[in-house]
């Protein structure tokens, strides 16, 4: 046990009680006895080491010794491997040779299989349509005299079995196998495809397919009645749902399509089929030499595509989309295919008249009219998606979408011009309705926001974040000369800022900045902010890149693009033309205020110079009134309230007011308190004028107009005091304010002392200088 560890037995044995040594005894027997039993256990365990030792010696000699056998049959075992495997070399190779041989008949067994698989799918098409020749050994003509109607969901039962045979083999490097199987589909495609779309189109005319009003049709057969037509029709158009080529083969086998339309799934057959006298009579009417192929009337064609539309929808929606939903295909809108296909025709058309149109500016933008209106009642009426294919991207490749932005400027610059030279273009058009606008906003100002929403609508549909992006930098553009013009006659007018013409332009800068900013919290403008941050990154990002002049972490600069976007998108794409605006507003204002105060100054010349220290006491007049010589200023502010509040909008009146009210309280507090001495009467005829004259001109705007006018108020307070109050509240701030060696007199003692008599806003010193304005009171 270690020294300390003793220590600590001993202590809590015995403690520091002497008596306890009794102890000892007891604790050398219980030591004995420990001792002995340890002695006892270490004689056992030296006994039974060795006999350990022993046995584990012995099975150590066992394993040797077994190790040592296993050894011996290993290789014993392994030089009889050798050995047979040397026998059996020459029998390994003649297999090998055989199990090649096996794998490639194997592999022509089962080229022959599928190749007699795809004969027989093809014999049996040719048995299903009663065909006695081989494949390649008839015109198919007469396969088409000899084929049997009843016959026909045979044959297209084994065409869509040979369709996914070639699904299956298109990965395959079999190229005979794959080519001979595309073949013969194609073959066959070609004898039903004429076989039932000869015979569809045939019964579509007899139900009045396509629904035109001027058309001439003849007359059904007698023995057909139109259910029978509608049956056959059901039956022919499920077939032909069917007989649909292989995505590789379908697009070998069609023209390419227009560059508006690249990429877009090919239309269903049927639908196809349903198109062509559609789109036969449309190239008849707007190509060549007819009357109705007008580079100035493109609304015929337009106008054509949405009646087609109209007349066949309910046709397609009751007949034809219940097959397409029955055939597992509701995903699939009949309607929308059909109009795709006349839009595809209608995409091309414009497409070469835009060639031509391009060059005259009149005759474009009365075409981009026409197909901005026919986009419009296509999505409306017929409820065309936005990402189907669309007629808006014949407008938007370079050299035409330059051309419209060129358009839409020069137009929008002629309208403002002719907004701004009305005669009426001040006037509020709602002024003589009692429930009129409260923006008093004039005509100019409501029609160029509203020229400002016809662009929006009309880029709306663009289907590019790029382009939309460059109109609205036109929309800034045209705000931001809107904003010049506007500065220009308002300088015109600045000799009398409370005209008409003036209050109607501060009028129209507070319109356009109210609706600038419900247009930031618009969805559609705050797309175009993030994709204008976006663009703004990205050309960040590439000058970095091709900066040579420092290394550049490239995931670090990612990560400050990602930080600079997020703080973009905290901001609106009108945020800057807002805040011109605004700061003309504010200019605006000002100006007018400061009319006022030129005009207020004259007027207010004789109560100025009002003998306020020798006017007579309250007690000796028989009923207070207002200052004579304060009448003519009172008039004039009040009838500038008014005329304010007649020719401004309601925010900019109340700005305006606030703005006089500030400056009548300066100037008053300054040019009059502060530069005259009060008696008794003079304090409180400066009270009444105050309060029962002045404030009250304001109080119809604000219930507590003296807020405004805090200054004199606690001045008119500080005047009116009692004599010994106002003593003792002047002796209070001068000692705080001039006597040094009193340096005990608190500050917050004086502003308790200013509060409790309503003083908040006057500072010591003033508080002090105004009270010793009165005469009648003693001085210090």
């Amino acid at each position: 046990m270690a020294e300390p560890d003793v220590s600590s037995f001993v202590n809590s044995c015995f403690g520091s009680d002497i008596k306890s040594l009794e102890k000892a005894h007891e604790l050398l027997r219980l030591a004995k006895e420990e001792n002995l039993s340890l002695e006892a256990h270490v004689s056992s365990a030296n006994q039974e080491t060795p006999s350990k030792i022993q046995k584990a010696l012995r099975d150590a000699s066992k394993a040797s010794q077994r190790v040592t056998e296993l050894k011996k049959q290993h290789a014993k075992i392994k030089q009889d491997v050798q050995s047979h495997l040397e026998q059996c070399s020459p029998l390994r190779e003649d297999l090998r040779s055989s199990l090649k041989k096996v794998n490639e008949l194997d592999k022509c067994m089962q080229y022959m299989k599928w190749l007699a698989l795809i004969q027989q799918l093809s014999s049996d098409i040719q048995g299903s349509l009663l065909v006695n020749s081989t494949p390649y050994q008839f015109h198919s003509v007469k396969v088409q005299q000899s084929i049997s109607a009843g016959a026909m969901p045979s044959a297209i039962k084994h065409f869509v079995a040979l369709v996914e045979i070639s699904k299956l083999l298109q990965d395959s490097k079999c190229c005979n196998l794959v080519e001979f199987v595309n073949s013969t589909i194609l073959f066959w495609y070609k004898i039903l495809k004429e076989k039932l779309s000869s015979e569809f189109e045939e019964v579509a005319t007899a139900v009045g397919w396509p629904f035109i009003a001027n058309k001439v049709t003849s007359l059904p057969q007698p023995t057909a009645t139109k259910e029978d037509f509608q049956s056959r029709l059901d039956t022919l158009f499920t077939l032909l749902l069917k007989l649909q080529l292989p995505e590789d083969l379908e697009l070998e086998s069609k023209p390419p399509s227009s560059s508006s339309l690249a990429g877009q799934k090919p239309i269903s057959l049927p639908i196809e089929l349903l198109l062509k006298p559609l789109i036969k009579r449309f190239k008849f009417h707007f190509s060549g030499k007819k009357q109705t192929n007008n580079l100035e009337r493109p609304e015929f064609y337009f106008s054509q595509i949405l009646a087609w539309l109209r007349d066949h929808a309910d046709f397609l929606d009751n007949e034809i989309q219940p097959i397409l939903d029955r055939e597992e295909m509701s995903h699939v809108s009949a309607r929308m295919e059909f109009c795709r296909g006349l839009i595809e025709v209608l995409v091309s058309k414009a497409e070469s008249d835009v060639q031509e149109l391009i060059f005259d500016d009149q005759l474009l933008s009365h075409f981009i009219d026409e197909l901005l209106a026919f986009e419009t009642e296509l999505h409306v009426t017929h409820s065309y998606p936005p990402w189907q294919p669309s007629c808006i991207n014949v407008l938007t490749r370079a050299d035409c979408f330059q051309r419209w932005l060129a358009i839409e400027r020069n137009f929008a610059v002629e309208k403002i011009d002719a907004l701004l030279s009305d005669p009426d273009a001040w006037r509020c058009q709602y002024k003589d309705i009692n429930d009129g606008d409260d923006l008093k906003v004039p005509q100019c100002a409501e029609s160029f926001v509203t020229l400002l929403s016809v662009i929006t609508d009309r880029y709306k549909t663009v289907p590019f974040p790029t382009n939309q992006l460059q109109f609205l930098v036109l929309q800034l553009d045209l705000l931001d000369d809107f904003r010049v013009r506007l500065l220009q006659v308002a300088k015109q007018e600045a000799y009398n800022p409370l005209s008409n013409v003036y209050c109607a332009i501060i009028n129209s800068v507070n319109y356009v900045i109210r609706v600038l900013e419900d247009w930031s919290d618009q969805l559609f403008f705050l797309q175009l902010q993030y994709h204008h941050a976006e663009d703004e990154n990205m050309a960040a990002f590439n000058q970095a890149l091709e900066s040579s002049s420092a290394n550049i972490d490239i995931n670090l600069l990612s990560k400050g693009l990602d930080g600079e976007e997020l703080d973009a998108m905290q901001s609106a794409v009108f945020d800057d033309i807002i805040e011109l605006y605004k700061h003309m507003q504010q200019d605006m204002c000002r100006k007018i205020n400061t009319c006022i105060f030129n005009q207020l100054n004259s007027k207010a010349k004789l109560y100025l110079k009002e003998k306020w220290f020798s006017l007579p006491s309250v007690k000796d007049l028989a009923a207070q009134s207002v200052t004579f010589s304060a009448c003519e200023m009172l008039l004039f502010v009040k009838d500038n309230l008014h005329l304010l509040q007649e020719q401004l909008c309601l925010s900019l009146f109340k700005i305006c007011w606030r703005l006089m009210a500030e400056g009548i309280n300066k100037f008053l507090y300054e040019e009059m308190i502060l530069c005259n001495q009060f008696n008794e009467g003079g304090a409180a005829q400066l009270q009444f004028d105050m309060t029962r004259s002045l404030f009250p001109l304001f109080g119809a705007y604000t219930q507590r107009p003296e807020n405004y006018f805090k200054e004199i108020k606690e001045a008119c307070l500080l005047l009116n005091l009692k004599a010994g109050t106002a003593i003792l509240l002047r002796d209070l701030l001068f000692k705080h304010l001039h006597d040094n060696q009193n340096e005990q007199t608190s500050q917050a003692s004086t502003e308790t002392a200013l509060h409790d008599v309503g003083v908040f806003r006057l500072k010591k010193e003033t508080a002090e200088r105004i009270l010793n304005l009165r005469t009648d009171w003693p001085k210090i």
